[in-house]
């Protein structure tokens, strides 16, 4: 099968559509990796090409959720980057649970279908820490938090989501987290059911405030310079003193206007404490 490759002038008619018909704003996306996933949307759903796409979404009022959800950066990897969640587990965590009057709230500001949540989840759940903490969850859609909350995530490879686990050093057995449905893992839903989620359009807009750590990884290199200084903004702003913040390993503060508000924490996973002063 040929693989369809949209034009730069197609992708800016279809973010043109997105914005005038559906009101989410992708103007300021990195144009050449919102490309790439229109590409993914286009070809995984059998359209033929960028005029197809826009007939889908003008014409069947259900697949704009579909389509929210798959031009997300792929996140159907539970434990990615296992060094980063052992760090979280055994530094971070602690850190924000250490003498807090109250619960402390933890974002997962990045976009994520549920992969990434639920591991924080496990992680604080063999912590004894679940139910001290508030956690937040940004999402696009109600179709995403109904998924969410069915557990039903169905990561694509399930060995590599069980050798990520071991990688973690886990207390339990990872598949003492979910049942099997068929072909479809059903993760135990009492892993997010004290979750807030923050529906958003396309981008960081709201924030729960107070927060003492963002997660926040590999999503602003899908940004271009001026949303990346916005986000990173509201991101930080977000945080009190001496909370924490997660980028991607392929991403960093460095030569923005936020990185003197910052100390590094961990260089090695991109993890940031918010300065006190």
């Amino acid at each position: 099968m040929i693989r369809y490759e949209i034009g730069i002038v197609d992708t800016r008619n279809v973010i043109k559509t997105l914005l005038d018909d559906f009101g989410y704003d992708f103007r300021d996306y990195a144009l050449t990796a919102f490309k790439r996933r229109l590409e993914y949307v286009i070809n995984s759903n059998g359209l033929r090409d960028a005029d197809g796409l826009v007939n889908r979404l003008q014409n069947n009022k259900d697949f704009i959720g579909q389509f929210l959800h798959e031009i997300s950066p792929d996140t159907t990897e539970m434990f990615r980057d296992p060094s980063f969640w052992r760090v979280l587990r055994d530094e971070v965590i602690p850190d924000i649970a250490r003498g807090s009057a109250n619960k402390p709230r933890i974002w997962v500001a990045s976009f994520d279908s549920g992969e990434e949540l639920y591991s924080l989840a496990i992680i604080l759940k063999e912590l004894n820490l679940l139910d001290s903490v508030q956690i937040y969850a940004n999402v696009f859609t109600d179709k995403c938090i109904n998924r969410i909350k069915s557990g039903r995530l169905d990561p694509k490879d399930l060995e590599t989501n069980e050798a990520n686990y071991q990688r973690l050093n886990g207390k339990a057995q990872y598949s003492s987290y979910y049942t099997m449905d068929g072909n479809t893992m059903v993760f135990d839903t009492d892993l997010v059911k004290n979750v807030t989620f923050v529906k958003q359009k396309t981008t960081v807009e709201d924030d729960p405030g107070a927060v003492k750590l963002a997660i926040f990884r590999n999503q602003i290199i899908y940004y271009n310079q001026l949303l990346q200084d916005k986000v990173i903004q509201k991101l930080t702003t977000s945080l009190v003193a001496g909370g924490f913040l997660a980028l991607g390993i392929k991403e960093t503060l460095e030569n923005t206007n936020a990185n003197n508000k910052f100390t590094v924490f961990n260089d090695n996973e991109k993890i940031y404490k918010r300065k006190t002063t």
